[in-house]
């Protein structure tokens, strides 16, 4: 890891812990965190000379969150769509895995729920922080690309 990875890596997990802590709380992504996260990826992006790359990335990873926000606002809040750009600004193209692996993961999590309290899996909310956090850092750990 070169001397700007180290720091990026660190400024993601901690918004991503802190965005898993505030969800599973109070089912909140606060946008100071998400604003935080955002601004200090693009600052590695700048600093390394791949900001286009990196705004390009967190503008596409938010744009299919932004589409489900809005078609069923009680599906997904805005703090997801905006924590899934953030993902995207730091992992550019490493993202789409992180996303899916998340999204597998809070799927098979609501389908194992629903199954236990014998609901429909459509009565069964959960919050998405947590799962996309995981995504990340699995790409993290197996050394998904960027990270400016």
């Amino acid at each position: 890891m070169d001397s700007l990875t180290v720091p990026a890596a660190s400024i993601l997990v901690l918004t991503l812990v802190v965005a898993t802590v505030t969800d599973l709380r109070n089912r909140v992504i606060p946008n100071w965190l998400v604003g935080f996260g955002a601004l200090a990826g693009l600052a590695a992006a700048i600093v390394s000379g791949r900001p286009g790359q990196a705004l390009l990335a967190g503008v596409l990873a938010a744009t299919p969150f932004l589409a489900a926000a809005l078609i069923r606002p009680e599906g997904m809040g805005m703090g997801d769509v905006k924590l899934a750009g953030v993902i995207g600004i730091y992992l550019g193209q490493s993202v789409w895995p992180a996303l899916a692996l998340g999204l597998g993961l809070a799927g098979l999590t609501g389908v194992l729920i629903s199954l236990g309290r014998r609901q429909p899996p459509s009565r069964v909310a959960l919050p998405l922080a947590p799962f996309l956090a995981l995504g990340a850092g699995m790409m993290l750990v197996i050394g998904g690309s960027s990270l400016q």
